[in-house]
């Protein structure tokens, strides 16, 4: 009887982990897609520099008179004597000269291999590898922390 209630507790110990791990998987999924989702919210960034830089998101060009979040579809149109900076999310910045007008596109000018200028590249992939980890880890600490307050009680007596 003593090796029967052994197993039944090392099954039980057994399914608490694998629902943990299960619960961990979980959150970290979740929380990476949430850090997706946030960084393509806005494709780009648009910095005027000088002169008149506009805006158009399908309703006209609006002139800017401050840094604007972009996104995928709107145009940017740079007057004479104008220039502007462009910063896309994985760090690609490209500066656009005076009269010249660009679409803001989901991939980069430097991720799809055009000719632009390259100011400062950074890959955030491995910020969010490691925010997916650490949120299944804290997922995993916290289910194991709530299983073993439990108070557990014989199936039958």
């Amino acid at each position: 009887m003593a090796g029967r209630q052994e197993a039944q507790r090392i099954v039980t110990v057994g399914t608490g982990i694998m629902r943990g791990l299960l619960a961990a998987l979980c959150v970290g999924c979740a929380v990476g897609c949430a850090l997706l989702t946030a960084s393509a919210a806005s494709a780009a960034t648009v910095e005027p520099i000088s002169g008149d830089v506009s805006v158009n998101q399908g309703q006209g060009f609006k002139k800017l008179a401050a840094a604007f979040e972009a996104k995928v579809g709107d145009s940017v149109m740079v007057s004479p004597g104008g220039s502007a900076k462009i910063s896309y999310a994985d760090g690609c910045a490209i500066s656009l000269k005076p009269g010249a007008v660009m679409v803001i596109t989901e991939l980069s000018p430097c991720a799809s291999g055009s000719n632009a200028e390259e100011d400062d590249h950074h890959d955030h992939t491995g910020a969010l590898i490691y925010g997916t980890v650490v949120a299944g880890v804290t997922g995993f600490v916290i289910y194991e922390i709530l299983q073993n307050t439990k108070t557990n009680h014989p199936v039958s007596p």
